[in-house]
C-alpha cells in the first residue's frame, strides 16, 4: 500500500465537505477520484498532499504517518497538480513530468533524471507527445 487515508473529515464553518473518508491507494496503480463538483475530491487530495489540514483522521504514506515526515521526503513520493492554478504557463509534457524530479535534482536535471522522465512518458504511452506544448492557465468566472 502506498497511501492510506483513514477517517478524514474536513469542514469549513458549519459545512462538512469531507465526511469520514477512508481509502487505500495502492502502489504502482493509476487511481482516479471521480465525482460531481463539490464532492470533496480536491479537498481530499489537498489534505493528502498537506496543502490543507484535516479536522480529523490520519494519512499514511508507505506505512508512516504523513504529518511526521519531512516535506522534502514526501515530495520524493507524492506530488499533486491541481486543476486550477494561479499562474499561466506554456509547458511541454516533458517539462511537466520533469517537475516530479525537482525534489531530487533541485532544478539541475541529470541523465538519471532524464531517464526517469523518459520512462514515465513511455509508461503513459505519450512518447510521441512529449514535446507538445500545454497551455496551463487559470480560468476564473
Amino acid at each position: 500500500m502506498a497511501i492510506e487515508i483513514r477517517n478524514i473529515t474536513k469542514s469549513y464553518g458549519s459545512k462538512k465537505v469531507v465526511d469520514n473518508v477512508s481509502v487505500t491507494i495502492p502502489t504502482g496503480k493509476i487511481t482516479s477520484f471521480i465525482g460531481p463538483n463539490g464532492a470533496g475530491k480536491s479537498t481530499v487530495l489537498s489534505i493528502m498532499s498537506r496543502l490543507l489540514n484535516a479536522d480529523s483522521g490520519e494519512i499514511y504514506l508507505n506505512g508512516e504517518l504523513l504529518n511526521r515526515k519531512k516535506s522534502s521526503d514526501i515530495a520524493k513520493q507524492l506530488a499533486i497538480l491541481k486543476q486550477t492554478n494561479n499562474i499561466n504557463l506554456r509547458l511541454t509534457i516533458e517539462d511537466l513530468v520533469a517537475f516530479g524530479r525537482f525534489p531530487y535534482s533541485k532544478g539541475n536535471l541529470t541523465q538519471t533524471d532524464r531517464t526517469f522522465i523518459d520512462n514515465a512518458i513511455a509508461y503513459m504511452n505519450k512518447r510521441g507527445f512529449h514535446n507538445i506544448i500545454l497551455s496551463i492557465e487559470t480560468i476564473t468566472s
